[in-house]
């Protein structure tokens, strides 16, 4: 079964992209790296890193990681591969995460009496923390995490709720039915979107807790307790104007229910209040985020510019919806 891998990257940090790479290469059948508009020679870091052919596409301007991705994918359906591996550039897998994904997604299409999967994706590691990753589950029909208390081998895969896009392996068959990411969303909630609309369309999702990753999630993570010891990563102020933007277009965009869309509601809450308290760049935050709830109520997405509170549109790619 062929797998080809879609990284996407921007202003990579290259020792870091260049072992993503050497993990990844005997794992799948071709990589593609796809590279929005980065002012550093990225291909030229990874020939002399890897004496091994890999593709590379280099976007006219920095379109965000949903078109990226989709050109990625498109590339992967050109070359009549049967999965697509998507990587951010700061992750690195174990050197069997692949076939693991692989396998899972085998034996879950050889059991007619579930719904079909749409995607499996692994656990990661918090390289800075050392903590494994946590499943967003149901229970009863309401959102719940899912936390790994055993050895990882020990765990079947289980039917998740969404799969964040790095170490996410997708049938190409899957993107064919349901399309591939909304280039317009940018960044952030691009693979949340991405996994209830898949859920709408009657597939499943799986994380496959054998399958691990290394993996920096925020530019730094702090632990905090609220509720729980819990560890919150940390973005920048125009991070926080895509996660508050895109989460009132996603409860606009998917179908979901109403537990679903308070749920998100009530994360943009806390969201608000620990980095409106705790974070530097307080009344930036506040501005962007006020900015981004502004825009999505109004319908308007694409590329934005703080300083002129207006948003550029993206492209529209072969697997836009």
């Amino acid at each position: 079964m062929k797998s080809v891998a879609v990284v996407v990257t921007f202003e990579p940090d290259l020792s870091s992209l260049n072992m993503l790479v050497s993990e990844l290469m005997p794992q799948v059948s071709n990589l593609v790296v796809v590279d929005n508009n980065s002012p550093v020679d990225v291909k030229s870091s990874i020939i002399n890193h890897v004496q091994t052919d890999f593709y590379f596409i280099k976007l006219e301007s920095n379109f965000g990681i949903a078109y990226a991705q989709n050109i990625g994918i498109q590339f992967a359906i050109d070359q009549k591969a049967d999965y697509v591996l998507l990587m951010d550039q700061d992750s690195v897998p174990e050197p069997d995460m692949v076939q693991k994904l692989q396998f899972a997604l085998l034996e879950a299409a050889s059991d007619s009496s579930n719904a079909p999967v749409a995607a499996a994706g692994p656990v990661y590691i918090d390289r800075r923390s050392g903590t494994n990753s946590f499943f967003v589950i149901e229970r009863n029909g309401y959102p719940s995490r899912w936390h790994p208390k055993y050895d990882l081998s020990e765990y079947a895969p289980i039917n998740v709720s969404f799969l964040i896009s790095s170490g996410t392996l997708i049938p190409l068959d899957v993107l064919r039915k349901i399309g591939g990411k909304r280039s317009n969303y940018f960044i952030d909630h691009v693979d949340t979107e991405w996994s209830f609309r898949a859920r709408a369309e009657g597939f499943r999702l799986l994380g496959v807790p054998q399958a691990k990753m290394n993996h920096t999630l925020g530019d730094k993570v702090s632990k905090v307790w609220f509720f729980g010891i819990r560890h919150v990563a940390h973005h920048s102020p125009l991070r926080d104007y895509y996660m508050f933007r895109n989460t009132i277009l996603m409860i606009r965009d998917v179908k979901m229910t109403a537990a679903w869309q308070l749920h998100l509601i009530w994360r943009l809450f806390q969201f608000a209040g620990f980095f409106l308290i705790f974070a530097p760049h307080r009344y930036t935050r506040f501005c962007s985020m006020f900015l981004g709830i502004k825009h999505g109520l109004l319908g308007i997405s694409g590329k934005v510019d703080l300083k002129t509170a207006v948003c550029s549109n993206i492209p529209k790619s072969s697997l836009d919806i």
